[in-house]
């Protein structure tokens, strides 16, 4: 009787063995990484998940707090938001008609079920109900927090948990209206990750368009979920509070270098589009863009001697090219997204170059500033414009992107004329933009230093002998902003990242820049990566000499994974006092000249280690 029964089994198995294998039945669709929030406003704001697979999911929300399964008569839903599965189940949805200055309490369902924790947030204030006679602009004060540079590699900042975030839900996620991530959210890590694991893991037969031109793209979207679900405290945080994001190279790939630069050859250069497209899926979306056109992808045939790049799938001539950047042919290897040196070599697509674009030959036909090297069919993208602005009571934010439009910088030329950071599109667009404003005071977001050089990065930087990272490989854009700044006469603050250390730095009387960070990354060394700048006084680099009010700075002799002192930045706007008839009462009475206040507080502490308050002139 045992026997028969083992060679029943025997018979199953060996049977089995030569059926083909059946999908195991999937889960139902839920939520994976998220709520995240963007676009704070007044009435509005706008809520980030992603789901398991693609599908749709609400938002239920409220004043009350919490909310329970199923609601009250007072909550709210929002309309779906749907998750495509070319954007890798992420989706967004905006909750409009909110009361200003008001805390709602929200929740993420997927069909009638409740996903992930609660989350809040509250709304700006709107200029109508901060109106009273003493206050006529209808101004109102608010706070926001910036910071770069949020490394969870052990081997190069304090890792998977932030002391920062810590302090930051502590004691700020309430107090603080929205927050601005200046670059390096993300660093690269799982950029190897396989499409085909990418297909096993969300259950399809056939991966999405761009997967297929941009094989790499799926390590970069692991890259995100891997960093929100590793650290807790910074998902609670974006849970909590509004963002907008600028990407830097980390974003990307590290010191991605010249990508507007029409001739060159380099696989980090050419990561740009790639590195963007996963960035508008889980960060991006956050923002206001000056173009609703996102960049465009395909694959193309070329022949060796010709200048003309022919894809039948995609009509040239239904995009608006004029709005978008040129077009780059991409490496093509599994590694062009990690950051390791050594794949710092020749062995991408022969004809994978950044191109200009000359003109539309026809339909499917672009012709191109130089030749082909080889015949070959390519994988190719042209990139998008990735900056805008947004405006809050008598401040205006402009959002800018330094790596798209970017020319190459050379540290022999560093006064070079017409060597651009962000392009002359996009260099006009904020100057023009900044003209015609009414804006007491400008925030000019920057990825990059201003007036201090990036000069090194412990040795790990891609190309030692031309590192430079900040404005000052771009010595003659940067005075030409600085002077058309201080000739306007308002305040300008330009916010920086991207060197692990903070500043406060006084420019003109016009002019200041704040740099802020890092949140979580090893701090830099001043004397071997910042050109030797002194922690306070009187600098310069360049033609202009300026002010260091106050830094953050780490000597030389202490071992770089001893290096880890985080700073924030909390900007506080004072524009009105509330003074009411009786105390408890509401009276908004406007200041003769509001002020702008910037916090700088200890990572590890929470501590206030420097604040610097300017205010509009006598």
């Amino acid at each position: 009787m045992i026997r028969s029964i083992f060679m029943v089994m025997s018979t199953t198995l060996l049977f089995a063995a030569f059926v083909p294998s059946v999908h195991a039945q999937r889960d139902p669709i839920r939520l994976t990484h998220g709520p995240m929030l963007g676009q704070a406003g007044s009435e509005s704001i706008a809520v980030w998940a992603r789901t398991s697979d693609p599908g749709q999911f609400t938002v239920r929300y409220g004043t009350v707090a919490p909310l329970a399964h199923g609601g009250d008569a007072s909550q709210l839903e929002s309309p779906p938001a749907t998750t495509r599965l070319e954007h890798d189940n992420t989706g967004v949805v905006m909750l409009t008609d909110l009361e200003p200055s008001t805390r709602y309490y929200y929740r993420v369902y997927v069909g009638d079920y409740p996903q992930g924790d609660f989350g809040s947030f509250r709304t700006l204030p709107s200029k109508e109900s901060s109106l009273s006679e003493h206050n006529p602009e209808g101004l109102f004060n608010f706070r926001f927090q910036i910071g770069s540079c949020a490394n969870q590699n052990p081997m190069h900042g304090i890792g998977h948990t932030s002391p920062t975030y810590e302090h930051l839900n502590a004691q700020w996620a309430d107090k603080v209206d929205f927050h601005i991530m200046n670059g390096d959210w993300l660093y690269e890590e799982l950029r190897d990750y396989p499409v085909e694991a990418w297909r096993l893991t969300n259950g399809v037969e056939k991966v999405p368009d761009a997967l297929k031109v941009m094989p790499t793209l799926a390590g970069v979207w692991e890259n995100y979920k891997l960093y929100l679900s590793r650290q807790s405290d910074l998902a609670k945080w974006h849970r909590n509070v509004p963002s907008y994001f600028t990407f830097d190279d980390h974003e990307l790939v590290n010191d991605i270098w010249g990508a507007s630069e029409a001739g060159k050859r380099h696989r980090r250069t050419v990561f740009r589009d790639i590195g963007t497209y996963a960035w508008n899926d889980y960060l991006g979306w956050a923002n206001p863009m000056v173009s609703n056109q996102r960049l465009h992808f395909g694959k193309a045939r070329l022949s060796a001697g010709s200048d003309l790049l022919v894809d039948p799938e995609t009509n040239f001539r239904d995009l608006p090219l004029d709005q978008m950047l040129n077009l780059h042919v991409h490496w093509g290897t599994a590694e062009a997204g990690i950051n390791d040196m050594k794949y710092d070599n020749d062995d991408g697509n022969k004809n994978s170059y950044v191109y200009d674009i000359i003109e539309v030959v026809d339909e499917h036909t672009l012709r191109l500033h130089m030749p082909a090297k080889s015949d070959d069919t390519v994988s190719y993208s042209i990139g998008q414009r990735s900056y805008g602005k947004f405006r809050v009571a008598n401040c205006e934010f402009y959002l800018l992107d330094t790596r798209g439009d970017r020319d190459m910088h050379d540290v022999s030329q560093r006064d070079k004329e017409g060597v651009s950071m962000i392009g002359e599109t996009q260099r006009k667009w904020l100057l023009d933009s900044m003209k015609a404003s009414d804006a007491d005071f400008y925030f000019v977001i920057s990825s990059v230093p201003m007036m201090i050089p990036h000069s090194g990065a412990g040795g790990f930087e891609a190309d030692a002998e031309n590192k430079e990272e900040a404005w000052t490989g771009f010595l003659d854009e940067r005075e030409m902003l600085i002077d058309a700044w201080d000739a306007m006469g308002k305040k300008v603050f330009v916010m920086t990242g991207d060197l692990h250390n903070s500043f406060a730095i006084k420019v003109t009387d016009n002019v200041w820049e704040f740099c802020c960070g890092p949140h979580n990354s090893v701090n830099h060394v001043p004397s071997l990566d910042e050109s030797n700048r002194p922690a306070t006084g009187l600098f310069q680099f360049g033609p202009r000499q300026c002010d260091i009010r106050w830094s953050s700075y780490v000597l030389a002799d202490i071992p770089r994974l001893d290096r880890l002192y985080p700073h924030f930045c909390v900007v506080q706007l004072n524009n009105v006092f509330n003074m009411p008839p009786k105390l408890g009462g509401k009276r908004l009475v406007a200041y003769p000249h509001p002020q702008v206040v910037f916090q700088y507080y200890d990572g590890w502490t929470g501590e206030l280690a420097y604040a610097e308050a300017v205010s509009l002139e006598r």
